[in-house]
């Protein structure tokens, strides 16, 4: 899906160099038109870090110091030449967590709701979420190259979903492998961290199995994230892969 996905960035990216050398006929518009998308890339990226490190707390050895540990020993166990940036998001948002990259910085963003009046809610859950993100970061996910060379598969229904969603699983596949212990925390993005304790995800698991539907089928198909369901599914029974489309 990478590959396909490289293959149509680089046509949609040749068809529209010819359309604005046959409109203009100009070297320099086509030129322009040639930097303008990696440019804009760049700017959108930039201003994304930019935010988190003006608005969100820094984790560090003095801000939530047991969250810069976890962060730095996974950074360490995947081989990461350089630990991540990480900030804690505080304005609402869901329970899910990200990675990003801009320049040289890599950085992962963690809800709030991992935390308790500062203290970790269940440090297991954190290991396996930061792991996730981590894992990003050491597959390559968060690359500029990689991120400019998919764009055009973005424009393709479906088809940069898939990779989103395939990428999605081989971040978990890293966190599975060094923090088995927190698999749970996919709980949390169901359940939110009120409810995730009383959530059943054996039962949550099962029904990737039983629910049918063209409808869901469809949301499936469009979705950036495996569901719960399926993302459940595939950390409970190792011995299958993740359910990327049917």
């Amino acid at each position: 899906m990478l590959a396909l996905g490289v293959t149509v960035t680089l046509t949609l990216a040749a068809v529209l160099l010819r359309l604005v050398w046959t409109v203009s006929g100009s070297p320099l518009w086509t030129a322009l038109a040639l930097a303008a998308v990696p440019l804009a890339c760049w700017s959108v990226r930039g201003l994304r870090y930019a935010r988190e490190r003006a608005e969100s707390v820094r984790i560090s050895p003095t801000q939530f110091p047991e969250a810069y540990r976890v962060v730095v020993e996974l950074a360490r166990e995947m081989g990461l030449n350089r630990t991540p940036e990480a900030y804690v998001r505080t304005r609402p948002c869901s329970a899910r967590a990200d990675a990003a990259a801009h320049g040289l910085r890599r950085y992962l963003v963690l809800p709030d709701t991992l935390f308790d009046r500062g203290e970790l809610r269940d440090r297991d859950a954190l290991a396996f979420l930061v792991a996730h993100q981590v894992g990003h970061v050491a597959a390559g996910h968060t690359g500029y190259w990689r991120r400019l060379a998919t764009l055009g598969a973005d424009l393709v229904p479906g088809l940069g979903a898939a990779l989103s969603r395939a990428a999605e699983y081989t971040a978990d596949d890293h966190a599975h492998a060094h923090a088995p212990e927190g698999t749970h925390a996919v709980r949390l993005l169901a359940g939110g961290p009120a409810l995730y304790p009383r959530v059943n995800l054996g039962e949550m698991a099962a029904r990737a199995h039983t629910d049918r539907g063209c409808s869901l089928l469809l949301y499936h198909l469009l979705s950036h994230r495996p569901s719960n369901t399926r993302r459940m599914a595939a950390l409970r029974d190792r011995a299958r892969r993740g359910r990327v489309f049917l």
